[in-house]
């Protein structure tokens, strides 16, 4: 777990030097995280998603030896020693949720359920099914997401798709609309909220 603590702070580090509101929230992280600690060990728990395509994504990564690079391959080695939530169902039979609820996971890294305790941030790893859309949604808390694994495509508020790869990097201010869409294969990225870390997430249609 120590591996996998410093994977993050190596990504974080670099986010840092690289200027803009990335850097910041990065450097936020940096300095609100006893890095120094010993990891929690957590209760290990898989699910479908993670068995069918974590090692998929695990090595559909960046340049060689680069931050997100390493910080896919380090999760790969301890996945079996994390704990891997799936998306609660919380819209019944709304179909894009049911899909959605089906095909998303996530592993907290930081924060009160973390395996580094902060009270200031929170951090994790999410994955993305092939073929699954994350409908729009929003929430309180400042989020920076870093694609380490994979491919897909994200949009913000009313802006155009774009297209998203390992060593992208994407920033929604509090209470923007960002919704995330899979292709082909799965996305894994590292997601940091720096504000309101007892947000609701809160879907928005239309």
């Amino acid at each position: 777990m120590d591996r996998l603590a410093n994977a993050l702070k190596g990504l974080f580090t670099a986010a840092a030097d690289s200027g803009g509101d990335l850097a910041r929230t990065a450097s936020f992280a940096l300095e609100n995280v006893d890095w120094t600690g010993t990891p929690d060990r957590p209760e290990p728990a898989t699910n479908p998603t993670v068995d069918s395509h974590l090692e998929a994504a695990c090595t559909a990564t960046g340049s060689q030896g680069s931050p997100s690079a390493v910080a896919a391959e380090t999760l790969l080695t301890v996945t079996d020693r994390l704990t891997w939530r799936q998306s609660p169902d919380k819209h019944g039979s709304d179909p894009d949720m049911v899909a959605f609820s089906s095909n998303f996971t996530g592993t907290a890294i930081i924060g009160t359920a973390g395996l580094l305790r902060s009270d200031k941030v929170a951090a994790g790893i999410s994955l993305q099914a092939p073929d699954t859309y994350y409908p729009g949604h929003v929430h309180h808390a400042e989020e920076s997401y870093w694609i380490i694994g994979g491919r897909g495509d994200w949009k913000v508020a009313t802006r155009p798709w774009f297209a998203v790869e390992p060593e992208h990097s994407i920033y929604h201010e509090s209470d923007v609309r960002h919704t995330m869409q899979t292709n082909e294969q799965a996305m894994l990225a590292v997601w940091l909220w720096t504000s309101h870390l007892d947000s609701e997430v809160v879907m928005v249609r239309g």
